[in-house]
């Protein structure tokens, strides 16, 4: 193991030293600007397989295609060893106009990596090359087998599930995984890990209010879906302020409202829409019914009917604490303890990563993008979102000390 601890350490010493080189992090962000071109959307990927297909031919290892539009990359690290830490980064942009004005912009119109997905996949890709140079140069430092899972569809369907389901897991077995996101909201070099519940599950939500519709001169002759609406739209407000308790963490969200063709016009229906968010399933089911149960009632409260349809999206994403817990141990020594913070409360937001952490332990944790001194960072889904790219450097260093520390510990 010295030679891989002195090989480990070049690693550390080249992602940390100030100033290390511009050419080496022209080199560590090339992956990135590339990636960041061609953005490409949900599960209609192929020039983005292709250029990650093209950086993983030369290396030792083994690529396939568990289902469509995804591509993982197995390193055997030749000491018979069955099972495997996985590391998955997700491939797909959003449906944005990029505004940046970089050099290396999207040359797709109406499309954007404006999520840092571009980064995730350079973070992946340059471990990947590290992994492979330790496996050549240094037989026997890494103890297991290593796979890197690079995944659609993380912003639409979650195509994690997908991966899973096609057994992409299962060979060889992987018995540890991480991910990573970049975090606008944190300095670049800063870390934020959680151990335990750290996203929300999701459940898309459509109420429809059937009323009757009249001339607006009279309303009394028919029965106002809008004003219904409005009722119904309040009173779900109530299952989180008076339904649950003031610690328990959950969102009903109606993100959209339709009804009515014209101004004078009692409108016969109303079509809301929005998501429900919840960081375990017991919390979704009681909302769930509540909101059934509210949306319903009310309506007939006004002599309306309520159709509420609703489908589960992505479980919680909760990290395994023993997984979480050593990776933190790997950030506070590579990086400094001032640099690594500590997830207070868990986050509403989603990601389908947390079907991996369904399957085996894993690890979700964000690093800051940030550019030092810049008091109002560009936020992620934004059409001027540009990360401080030295975030790369510090995105590769945990990816593989994560993965060796994790190998060591699985041994």
């Amino acid at each position: 193991m010295c030679a891989a601890i002195l090989y480990h350490n070049k690693l550390q010493q080249m992602c940390l030293t100030k100033g290390s080189s511009m050419t080496e992090l022209q080199e560590l962000r090339r992956y990135r600007r590339d990636l960041h071109r061609i953005p490409e959307l949900d599960f209609d990927l192929p020039q983005t397989i292709a250029y990650i297909e093209g950086v993983l031919a030369p290396l030792t290892c083994e690529v396939t295609h568990p289902c469509p539009s995804c591509v993982c990359a197995f390193f055997d690290a030749g000491v018979d060893a069955a099972h495997a830490t996985a590391i998955r980064a997700d491939m797909d942009a959003l449906p944005i106009a990029e505004a940046t004005g970089a050099a290396f912009a999207s040359t797709h119109p109406g499309k954007m990596h404006a999520c840092g997905h571009d980064g995730h996949m350079a973070m992946a890709l340059a471990a990947a090359t590290y992994v492979d140079r330790t496996i050549r140069e240094q037989p026997g430092a890494i103890r297991r087998n290593v796979l890197f899972v690079f995944q659609p569809a993380e912003e639409t369907v979650g195509g994690a599930h997908g991966m899973i389901e096609h057994g992409c897991l299962k060979n060889p077995r992987v018995t540890r995984v991480m991910s990573l996101h970049v975090d606008p909201n944190y300095e670049t070099g800063k870390v934020l890990v959680c151990n335990g519940k750290m996203n929300a599950s999701t459940t898309e939500l459509s109420i429809t209010v059937n009323g009757t519709s009249c001339h607006g001169a009279h309303p009394e002759k028919g029965v106002d879906s809008i004003v219904v609406a409005a009722q119904v739209i309040s009173a779900l407000q109530s299952i989180s302020s008076r339904f649950s308790a003031p610690t328990t963490p959950l969102i009903v969200t109606l993100g959209t409202i339709h009804g009515g063709t014209k101004e004078n016009i009692i409108a016969g229906s109303v079509e809301m829409r929005g998501t429900i968010r919840a960081l375990d399933f017991a919390t979704r089911d009681f909302v769930k019914a509540k909101v059934k149960e509210i949306a319903q009632g009310t309506a007939a409260a006004f002599g309306a009917t309520a159709t509420v349809e609703m489908s589960d999206g992505y479980p919680p994403l909760v990290n395994d604490r023993a997984t979480s817990q050593r990776l933190s141990e790997v950030a506070q020594a590579a990086l400094g303890a001032e640099n690594v913070v500590f997830m207070e409360e868990p986050s509403l937001g989603a990601d389908d990563f947390a079907y991996f952490t369904e399957a085996v332990p894993g690890t979700y944790f964000n690093i800051g993008t940030a550019t030092p001194g810049n008091p109002q960072p560009q936020m992620l889904h934004s059409e001027t979102f540009c990360p401080d790219e030295r975030c790369i450097k510090t995105g590769i260093l945990l990816e593989v000390l994560g993965t060796l520390a994790f190998l060591e510990d699985d041994k």
